[in-house]
């Protein structure tokens, strides 16, 4: 039997919502590192004034069942303000671990240490009850088997070949559509509820000066099903 029919077949019976009104959808949620020991995704509309473009956040009164959940890195280096532009949003890679060749280059050295968050947790409270007290990000960490850099680029042409090499080139692989995703039990959520969302490093990390240096997004993404107007 397909997942998705089996999957929305278990919800309608242990969670009471008909098959027909659950739609395959995601929910995404991004906060910008700085030098906290904490930081916390909102995950509701309602707790956000100014969404990112690339954020999708749930409707007040919408539900969604969790069934995958991941924290991936995102870094932006704006070229004219502090502030990134939609395309720059948008054009942002999605990565399961600090790629040096990226968060390495910044001149201040700090956003290579956005690595730390893998060895941080994620705590998830809804409506005041611990959901997953603490979580290990470790979870999420990929380093996939194609990286960026991988592949030598050479002066020479397809007619007039070149043994000298000039750099390198080619992109991190990205293996499969949940990628760096892990499995949750189907986990019912809506915009109503109190819902505590963060990501602790116990510890403060000077990862990005905001302002300063360039910049460093932590996105919590999750996969499954979306109730639209289920509270209406």
């Amino acid at each position: 039997m397909n997942s998705v029919v089996s999957e929305k077949k278990f919800i309608q019976e242990r969670l009471g919502i008909p098959y027909e009104n659950l739609s395959q959808s995601y929910l995404r949620a991004e906060t910008q590192l700085s030098n906290l020991s904490s930081y916390a995704f909102k995950l509701q509309s309602g707790q956000v004034a100014a969404p990112l473009v690339t954020e999708k956040l749930l409707q007040l009164n919408d539900q969604f069942v969790i069934t995958n959940f991941r924290v991936s890195l995102s870094y932006i280096d704006p070229t004219t303000t502090a502030a990134p532009t939609a395309t720059e949003q948008l054009t942002a890679a999605q990565f399961l671990y600090a790629d040096p060749t990226v968060f390495g280059q910044s001149t201040s050295g700090n956003a290579i240490n956005a690595k730390s968050i893998y060895n941080g947790n994620l705590a998830f409270i809804i409506d005041r009850k611990q959901f997953l007290p603490a979580f290990p990000m470790n979870a999420f960490f990929r380093v996939p088997t194609t990286q960026s850099g991988a592949f030598l680029t050479t002066a020479g042409t397809t007619g007039t070949p070149a043994a000298t090499f000039t750099g390198n080139t080619g992109v991190n692989g990205y293996d499969n559509g949940l990628f760096g995703f892990y499995v949750s039990e189907p986990t019912l959520i809506d915009g109503r509820q109190t819902l505590d969302l963060s990501l602790n490093l116990n510890a403060s990390v000077s990862i990005a000066v905001i302002g300063t240096d360039p910049l460093v997004y932590a996105t919590f993404e999750t996969r499954g099903y979306l109730v639209v107007n289920a509270k209406s």
